[in-house]
């Protein structure tokens, strides 16, 4: 059962507004599309309809052949024209839901052994009578109670009717009915937004921590150690208000908040701030590391294409070991993320390593960071590298209890073993003496990364399989990634010049 469609029920004045807003927007739907303007009847230059002009004077409802026609194509297939009139769909059947009162499920049927809830409509017809009979009471009780209340302004009576509802519920649905306690703590957690507001603070320990390098750098006879001490700190901060988030989010959802794309992209932003506490009082090279890529990763989750809603789980999902591989598995992202964060400052360096224009005190400063950086990358890489072997083997434990195999080649996994094959390479660099370089360590840790995010967001969201959250229903790809690759080209060919060191 929702935990929305029990909450509202504490007061009735959100009650009434979620339904007018739901029932204002119903009236009028917004459209661009000429073509399917065409097909409900109303002018060119009209921007809305409403939601009879859907209807045909039989009743028949005019998009009922395109969608159906565009629902048998491939996703990736759809043209404008049809994944457009799919939304239109949606939307009206959400408003359908709406005027039927069906969007609402706030009857629980007694000794249900799904548990199920039902909507008004519905529980007036399937309920047994003693039931209907109640629920008709209620519904008369709230109506007239409303209806009083736009008249004269008393909501007393549609308030004892909610109550009626919420009693209701409790005597009915009381085995899945959340506790008082969760309740408070769902409000509180939406109240507080933990994690909107976390990804500006990351941000500022990054640009603070890049800061403090370049006057380092720049001014090494400063004294900066008080500083880094209390950017170290507002890091530990940070991610103990993270933890305090996942956690509040764990108890409200009642299961581990790492089961579908939003959660890991928390969890992934936790592991780097895990990641950077762990490597803190190496290097401000990490702490810069960890602001920007904790800060991205938080920022790239409420960019409006992930759902942040809390839901439950599938059954084959419902399992210790998924709870042990996913976290294992995402926590190496964050690790070798901060390995390919280290990378691109290191790229940064030696890109602007000129000798003529800073001066040869600065560029050997300039250096023993890249040597640091780099230092610090390779610890993040072989930890990183035991996290995804050690989650894919415990994966695989995970796919023989759910599924019945160890191993079947689904995208994700294929990509895993893509990952570590690539990290492996990576890792073993240093062991071949004449070609190991800091400049080749920086750029393969940086395009390393690209194996991740293709198992990460490529088989989520390109490919069909096991573990794809969207079903091969490609999202688009923002115009930023492929400013950000071009920018990574133009660092990397910028850093080749300088790629010696002169210490």
């Amino acid at each position: 059962v929702s935990n929305f469609s029990t909450s509202i029920l504490f007061n009735s004045t959100c009650f009434l507004f979620i339904c007018y807003i739901l029932l204002y927007l119903g009236f009028f739907k917004r459209t661009k599309h000429p073509a399917i303007k065409k097909m409900l009847g109303i002018p060119m230059d009209a921007k809305y309809f409403a939601f009879i002009d859907a209807y045909d004077e039989k009743g028949m409802y005019k998009l009922a052949q395109a969608v159906e026609s565009a629902r048998r194509k491939d996703p990736s297939q759809r043209n404008q024209f049809e994944k457009e009139i799919l939304k239109i769909d949606e939307k009206l059947y959400i408003c359908y839901l709406t005027f039927t009162g069906e969007i609402l499920r706030l009857f629980p049927k007694e000794n249900d052994p799904n548990n199920t809830w039902y909507g008004p409509r519905d529980a007036l017809k399937t309920f047994p009578e003693r039931q209907r009979e109640e629920v008709a009471t209620i519904l008369s009780k709230y109506i007239h109670g409303v209806q009083k209340g736009l008249k004269e302004g008393n909501w007393d009576a549609a308030n004892m009717a909610i109550e009626d509802i919420r009693d209701f519920q409790k005597r009915y649905g009381y085995k899945v009915l959340p506790s008082e306690t969760r309740l408070k703590a769902e409000i509180l957690y939406n109240k507080l937004m933990i994690f909107e507001r976390l990804t500006p603070f990351y941000f500022f320990i990054g640009l603070l921590s890049i800061v403090l390098i370049f006057i380092q750098i720049f001014k090494p006879g400063l004294n900066l150690q008080k500083f880094g001490k209390v950017v170290v700190a507002l890091l530990v901060i940070a991610f103990l208000i993270h933890t305090a988030g996942l956690g509040l989010r764990w108890y409200v959802a009642g299961h581990a908040p790492w089961t579908d794309a939003y959660e890991s992209m928390l969890f992934i932003s936790w592991a780097v701030a895990l990641a950077g506490i762990v490597f803190a009082r190496k290097s401000l090279f990490v702490l810069a590391s960890v602001g920007i890529f904790a800060g991205v990763f938080l920022f790239a989750a409420h960019l409006g294409w992930l759902d942040p809603q809390i839901t439950t789980v599938v059954p084959v999902l419902k399992s210790y070991w998924l709870l042990i591989h996913v976290s294992v598995l995402t926590a190496s992202y964050g690790f070798l993320g901060l390995a390919a964060i280290l990378g691109i400052i290191s790229l940064i360096f030696f890109a602007i390593k000129y000798e003529k224009l800073l001066g040869k005190e600065r560029v050997i400063n300039l250096e023993m960071g890249i040597k640091e950086a780099t230092k610090i990358s390779e610890l993040s890489l072989i930890i990183g590298l035991s996290l995804i072997i050690s989650g894919n083997f415990l994966g695989a434990i995970w796919a023989n209890e759910s599924w019945g195999r160890y191993w079947g080649w689904d995208p994700k996994e294929t990509w895993t073993a893509v990952s570590i094959a690539v990290y492996a390479a990576i890792v073993h660099l240093k062991y071949i003496p004449n070609w190991y370089s800091y400049y080749k360590m920086a750029v393969f840790s940086v395009l390393g990364y690209f194996a991740i995010l293709m198992t990460y967001f490529g088989v989520n969201y390109y490919l069909t399989g096991l573990h794809s959250y969207a079903a091969g229903d490609p999202v688009p790809i923002p115009t930023w990634v492929y400013w950000a690759v071009g920018f990574l080209a133009v660092l990397i060919a910028a850093a080749y010049k300088n790629r010696k060191l002169q210490t």
